[in-house]
C-alpha cells in the first residue's frame, strides 16, 4: 500500500481520497482564537433569525431541497472522493438522505413545535389559562464524525435552523470538503453568520464544547471523546446530546429465513465498509443451522466488489489511515488468539481498503468483541439458544441497536425487545437511519442523545410556560393566612382522593369558604 500524504501542514487541511490518496484540495485552520467572533456574529444572527414567524424560516430552508436534486450527481460525486463509499452508496446513504431530512421536516416540524395547553381545574383556579410554548435555544455546537458526512450533520442543521436557532458546525477534519459542500447548499438563504463552517482538528472541537457562549451542542462521535465534550459543557451548564457508536449483534434464530437474513446481515455488516455507528459487529448463531447459515454468508460476502468500478462497488475503503490501522490491529488480535477467517482478511490493495471478513473462534474477550470496529470484520458465535445470545449481547457496555432474525415474527420481537438497546429490530437491520421521523437513540455506553423525529426536535428547542390570569380577586393562598385558609387547604386534599358523592360536597363546602376567605 502506497502512503498518504499527511492530513495536516502548515496551518492547513488536506482533503484526501481515501481510495487513490490524491490530495482533493486543502484549507486553512480556523484558528482557535476566532472562535469568540465567530460566536458573537451566529448570536446577532440568530436574534434577527428567530424573531422570523416560522413559515418564513421553513421556506428559506425549503430552497435547499431544490438545490441537493440539481445538485446531486456533485454531491455523490463529492463524497465518492472525500470519504471513500462508491457512488451509488452515496446516492442512497447521503444524498437521498439529505434530501428525506429536508423534506421531512417542512411536513413535520411546524406541527413538532407548536404549542399546547396546559389543564387547570377552574374551581382550583379561575381565570387562568396556560400553554407551553416551544423556543429556540439559541446557539448550537454541532460536532460530527466522518462515516456519514452529508447526511448526518443535516440531521440536526435542519431542524435547528427551522426551530429559530444558529448553528455553528464543525465537521471531522477528515470530511471537510463534504462540510464545504453542506455549507454551499445554504449559501445566500440565512442571515450572515446565522450558520458557520469552522474547520479544524480537536483543538477547535474542544474549543468549542467548551465555550460558554453555545446554548446546546449536539455531538456525534466515540465514547471517550464524547465524555470530554460532556465535562467542557457541564462547567458551563450547556444541555448536550450525545451519540457515542455501538457495537450492535445481530441474533439469527433455528426457524430464520436464512437465505434472506445472510443478505440483510452481509448488509448491515460491511455497509459502509461498516462504518456506522450501528453496523453488525457482533453475530449470534443458533447451533442448528450455524454451519448452514455461515455458509450462505460466506457466499454473500465473498460476492462483494471492492475494488474496480467506484460507482458501484459495495465496500469502499476506510476513510483514513487511523481508522484502517485500528481495524487491523482488531484483526490481527483475533488471529493471534485462535480466530479463523473464513473469507477476506487482507487489505485489498486500493488506499485504505480492507477486504470484507468473517471471523470465527476468536476468543469473547478479543477486541474484535469487546471494542467498536468500524470497519469490515464481522465475528460470528455459535449459540446453543437465543438465549444465550440475548444475554451476551446485553453485556456489552454499548446499546445502540440490536436484530433478531426468525420467522415467528411474535417470538423474535420479544426476543429483541429484551435487549438492552435503544432501537430494537426483527428481520431487518439499522435502515432506520434514513427515516427522519424515526428516532436515532441509543443506551449505556451508546450516548443519551437523539437525532431525527420530535424527540430531537425538543432538545433543539427549549419549553416555556406562558401563564395569564384574569382573575379578579385574591388568591386563597396569598397572605394573610388564617383559619379559613386552613380549613380551605384541608378541605382540597380531602377531595383528591374521595369518591364522587364526598367530593360533590367538598366542592360545595369549599365555596362556602371561599366566600368567608376575604370576606
Amino acid at each position: 500500500m502506497s502512503t498518504a500524504p499527511p492530513l495536516l501542514e502548515d496551518g492547513r487541511i488536506r482533503a484526501i481520497n481515501p481510495r487513490t490518496f490524491e490530495v482533493l484540495d486543502s484549507f486553512a485552520i480556523d484558528p482557535v482564537d476566532t472562535l469568540p467572533l465567530a460566536l458573537a456574529r451566529c448570536r446577532d444572527a440568530q436574534t434577527v433569525w428567530a424573531a422570523q414567524p416560522i413559515k418564513q424560516r421553513m421556506a428559506a430552508v425549503a430552497q435547499v431541497l431544490g438545490r441537493v436534486v440539481e445538485r446531486a450527481d456533485h454531491l455523490a460525486n463529492v463524497v465518492r472522493q472525500d470519504h471513500g463509499k462508491s457512488t451509488t452508496e452515496a446516492y442512497f446513504s447521503e444524498v437521498l438522505g439529505v434530501a428525506e431530512v429536508v423534506r421531512t421536516h417542512l411536513k413535520y416540524d411546524r406541527r413538532w413545535l407548536k404549542s399546547s395547553t396546559v389543564s387547570l381545574d377552574p374551581l382550583s383556579y379561575p381565570g387562568k389559562r396556560a400553554r407551553v410554548e416551544w423556543l429556540p435555544r439559541g446557539l448550537i455546537g454541532l460536532i460530527t464524525p466522518w462515516n456519514y458526512p452529508l447526511a448526518l450533520p443535516m440531521r440536526t442543521i435542519v431542524p435547528a435552523l427551522i426551530a429559530g436557532n444558529g448553528v455553528l458546525f464543525k465537521p471531522s477534519e477528515h470530511t471537510v470538503l463534504c462540510g464545504h459542500e453542506i455549507s454551499a447548499l445554504f449559501e445566500g438563504l440565512l442571515p450572515d453568520g446565522l450558520f458557520q463552517l469552522l474547520v479544524g482538528d480537536g483543538e477547535l472541537g474542544a474549543a468549542l464544547s467548551a465555550s460558554g457562549q453555545l446554548d446546546a451542542i449536539v455531538f456525534t462521535g466515540s465514547v471517550a471523546t464524547g465524555r470530554r465534550v460532556a465535562a467542557a459543557a457541564a462547567s458551563n451548564l450547556v444541555p448536550v446530546s450525545l451519540e457515542l457508536g455501538g457495537k450492535d449483534a445481530a441474533i439469527v434464530c433455528a426457524d430464520a429465513d436464512l437465505e434472506r437474513a445472510a443478505a440483510g446481515i452481509a448488509w448491515g455488516a460491511f455497509h459502509n465498509s461498516g462504518q456506522n455507528c450501528a453496523a453488525i459487529e457482533r453475530l449470534y448463531v443458533e447451533d442448528v443451522v450455524y454451519d448452514e447459515f455461515l455458509t450462505r454468508l460466506v457466499t454473500e460476502t465473498k460476492a462483494l466488489r471492492t475494488r474496480g468500478d467506484g460507482d458501484l462497488c459495495e465496500v469502499g475503503p476506510l476513510c483514513n489511515q487511523n481508522q484502517f490501522d485500528v481495524v487491523m490491529h482488531q484483526l490481527d488480535d483475533a488471529l493471534a488468539r485462535g480466530g479463523r477467517t473464513l473469507c477476506g482478511g487482507q487489505p485489498n490493495g486500493e488506499g485504505w481498503g480492507i477486504e470484507p471478513t468473517i471471523v470465527v473462534d476468536a476468543p469473547n474477550d478479543a477486541l474484535l468483541w469487546t471494542e467498536e470496529t468500524f470497519g469490515p470484520l464481522l465475528p460470528v458465535a455459535r449459540v446453543h439458544s437465543v438465549y444465550e445470545a440475548i444475554d451476551a449481547c446485553n453485556a456489552s457496555p454499548f446499546g445502540l441497536s440490536a436484530s433478531v432474525w426468525g420467522r415467528d415474527t411474535g417470538r423474535a420481537e420479544a426476543l429483541a425487545r429484551s435487549c438492552n438497546v435503544g432501537m430494537a429490530m426483527v428481520n431487518n437491520h439499522s435502515f432506520m437511519g434514513s427515516v427522519p421521523n424515526s428516532p436515532w437513540v441509543g443506551t449505556n455506553d451508546s450516548g443519551y442523545g437523539v437525532t431525527g423525529s420530535e424527540l430531537a426536535m425538543k432538545f433543539l428547542a427549549r419549553p416555556q410556560l406562558v401563564v395569564v390570569d384574569r382573575s379578579k380577586v385574591r388568591e386563597i393562598w396569598w397572605y394573610p393566612l388564617n383559619e379559613t385558609a386552613l380549613a380551605m387547604v384541608r378541605t382540597v386534599v380531602q377531595s383528591l382522593a374521595a369518591p364522587l358523592g364526598r367530593r360533590l360536597k367538598l366542592s360545595l363546602r369549599l365555596l362556602g369558604l371561599l366566600a368567608k376567605r376575604w370576606g
